[in-house]
């Protein structure tokens, strides 16, 4: 008995396998542009998130010391349209002892940074008498900060003790002193980036960075203008400047060669502005 020889069954041919890869290799290629499009899409979003972010930071930073500033008290060094000088309020305290004979004020109710730098100085309310008429605020430089010293008239916890270089006469216990440091912020290049940056005017050192990456200098990364307290004019007279606006301006780096820069702007009055 002859069986009949099964049937084989027909394959894909060459040219069915080559349309199966181009529609394969088109279906993959779309997927990869598409990936690859969206990559960049949220790329370019963190980058423009990055850069707002820094510009928030410059200006947040800047508005909240511009006022604590008082130009009519003498707080300014320097203006400049890309850096400023000025005395920054760096701590508070209250005065529950004064030694008047070794210039030595002890400070309770401290809040801030009160340690010892070069150019340090305070503001410290002077009483005088009970006539009101004679009350004003007195600068004076600091020698020293310590936690040891007389303790306060009250029997409270006296938390810093304060040796100025002038004159405590006049000064009685409950009087507000306040802690400036001598600062300058203004923009500075480190690692090819520009960055807001902070020093000491007082003493030997650099900037350091406090906010950025933003634009350089030149693109106008840092941009102040001072308003005149009475005119609301601009102006460059340190003593009568009422408010300040700030200009930021931030890369969001599109490309190497476009920086593709986002700006921002705010406004802040100045402490005692009339």
């Amino acid at each position: 008995m002859i069986l009949p020889f099964p049937h084989r069954s027909r394959g894909f041919t060459l040219i069915e396998v080559l349309v199966a890869m181009t529609l394969t290799g088109i279906v993959v290629a779309g997927t990869l542009r598409a990936l690859s499009a969206q990559k960049r899409f949220y790329a370019r979003q963190a980058r423009i998130l990055d850069a707002r972010h820094a510009m928030r930071a410059s200006t947040i930073i800047l508005a909240s010391e511009f006022r604590e500033v008082s130009a009519a008290s003498g707080d300014f060094y320097f203006l400049a349209s890309d850096s400023v000088g000025f005395r920054s309020t760096v701590g508070f305290g209250i005065a529950c002892a004064i030694d008047a004979g070794n210039g030595v004020l002890s400070l309770s109710h401290v809040s801030g940074h009160f340690r010892t730098e070069a150019g340090d100085s305070v503001l410290v309310y002077v009483e005088n008498s009970r006539d009101e008429g004679d009350d004003s605020w007195r600068a004076t430089g600091v020698v020293s900060i310590s936690t040891t010293g007389p303790s306060c008239a009250q029997g409270e916890t006296a938390r810093r003790h304060v040796t100025v270089s002038g004159s405590v006469a006049g000064v009685w216990v409950g009087a507000p002193v306040r802690l400036f440091r001598p600062y300058v912020y203004a923009l500075f290049e480190m690692e090819g980036r520009w960055w807001l940056g902070r020093r000491n005017r007082a003493a030997a050192g650099g900037y350091v960075p406090v906010a950025g990456p933003l634009a350089p200098p030149v693109d106008d990364g840092l941009d102040l203008v001072f308003f005149d307290t009475l005119t609301r004019t601009p102006t460059w007279d340190p003593s009568i400047v009422g408010r300040i606006e700030i200009n930021v301006r931030a890369p969001t780096y599109r490309s190497q060669s476009d920086p593709a820069y986002r700006d921002m702007s705010t406004s802040t009055y100045l402490r005692n502005n009339r």
